[in-house]
């Protein structure tokens, strides 16, 4: 059975529907858990704690990259597999966070998720092949966790969407700074030793599973569905406009990050200045990923914050190459907020435009897999190849340029209120 819904219908008027409700009726009708205060708290902490074990267990490996190619006498090549091997993962096992969430129910998949990178984690500091096989597992397990837990938003706090994604997006960028800055004294403190250094990051993974085992024992696993009806979102345009957003500013985003110092470097910077102000960079993002997110849900649509954000987070990115030195500081505060407020809208976006939590996951699944690996290799990839052909920095900002007016367009367009048409 097929089921349309209007654009621009709101989640509130689809409730009054029944005639649409078939389409998607593979989710049971839950009266609740005995204990809903407790179960709400539960959930809650569950998207913190899961947004802030996104980054750390990846993060940490860069700082300490030296000592690891140095102790396991790896050759550059095998030093860039290890790199690529996560954002690889996304594209993998992205793709199956929708079809397992709706077999085993969302609670149990998020267990297993954190389950699974908490394997990766304690396996990767016993040798060569340890370190390759945990860092896919812990690939697996946070692909998982990313793309669920926005879903987990959806489905229980969808009157709340704007305030939790940007609590999502505010432990993304907290796990995230904390980690890069930590993880060389941590390393320092527990002897020196790198697989020190990298295990000491599973630990806040123990929580999370907790409160997931806590929350499946409940037995209020309303994601569950026994039905075997199909439906599809990639025939909508907006589906498209999502996930090509995100992936556009990923790119970005995953360029300045990864060749930020470099760039601030051959401008004649040190390397405790090039630290300085990439840190303001990241610190930046926390505040904009929070209230982004919060703004953007009380808006009708989410054109003007949306077009903002990019403006703010390209034409930052593109100071970094060609304001006066004395500027950078502030620059880097500027492409912190922007990208952090881009990055953050485009993950709300998800949630915003999905009418149900099937259609999230499923358009979860595939925008951040999709997005995240072409965030990850094209944009690093595409900012190395223009400075190698050219052996100036400068020419990177028309690339900043030409893929912040992409992810305008597509942003602009994604932003509109509209809901995904199911079929």
């Amino acid at each position: 059975m097929r089921c349309k819904y209007s654009r621009g219908m709101q989640t509130s008027d689809r409730s009054t529907m029944p005639a649409c409700k078939p389409a998607l009726a593979s989710t049971p009708v839950v009266e609740g858990s005995k204990f809903p205060a407790i179960r709400t708290a539960l959930s809650i902490l569950l998207v913190l704690l899961a947004a802030l074990n996104l980054r750390p267990l990846l993060a940490s490996v860069a700082p300490l990259l030296h000592d690891i190619q140095t102790d396991l006498g790896l050759s550059n090549l095998w030093v860039s597999v290890l790199m690529t091997v996560p954002v690889v993962c996304l594209g993998i096992f992205g793709p199956l966070a929708a079809p397992l969430s709706r077999r085993f129910g969302l609670e149990g998949v998020l267990l297993a998720a954190v389950a699974t990178a908490l394997a990766g984690a304690l396996l990767r500091s016993f040798g060569l092949v340890p370190l390759y096989v945990g860092t896919v597992l812990i690939g697996a397990g946070i692909s998982l966790l990313g793309i669920l837990t926005p879903v987990l938003i959806k489905r229980d706090f969808s009157d709340k969407v704007g305030m939790m994604m940007g609590l999502f997006a505010m432990m993304l960028g907290l796990g995230a700074a904390a980690s890069t800055a930590a993880v060389i004294p941590v390393t320092q403190a527990l002897g020196g030793q790198w697989e020190m250094g990298l295990a000491v990051w599973m630990l806040p993974l123990l929580p999370t599973a907790l409160i997931a085992v806590a929350l499946l024992s409940m037995g209020d696993n309303r994601s569950r569905s026994t039905a075997q009806e199909k439906f599809r979102i990639m025939h909508d345009p907006l589906s498209w406009q999502i996930m090509g957003f995100f992936a556009l500013f990923a790119s970005l985003a995953y360029a300045v990050m990864s060749w930020g110092p470099s760039m601030l470097m051959a401008r004649g910077l040190d390397p405790e200045t090039s630290g300085f102000i990439m840190s303001i960079y990241f610190l930046a993002q926390m505040p904009s990923g929070l209230l982004v997110p919060i703004i953007a849900g009380k808006m009708r649509d989410q054109r003007l914050i949306t077009t903002t954000m990019i403006v703010v987070g390209t034409m930052g990115a593109m100071g970094l190459l060609l304001a006066p030195a004395w500027s950078l500081p502030g620059i880097a505060l500027a492409v912190g907020i922007g990208q952090g407020g881009g990055f953050a809208m485009a993950l709300t976006l998800i949630v915003l435009r999905a009418g149900t939590p099937q259609v999230a996951a499923k358009l979860s699944g595939v925008v951040q897999s999709v997005g995240y690996v072409i965030g990850g290799l094209v944009g690093p990839f595409a900012v190395g190849l223009l400075h190698d052909m050219t052996g100036d920095w400068s020419v990177v900002a028309f690339f900043f340029a030409f893929v912040g007016t992409a992810s305008l367009i597509l942003g602009y367009r994604a932003s509109r209120n509209r809901t995904i048409v199911v079929v």
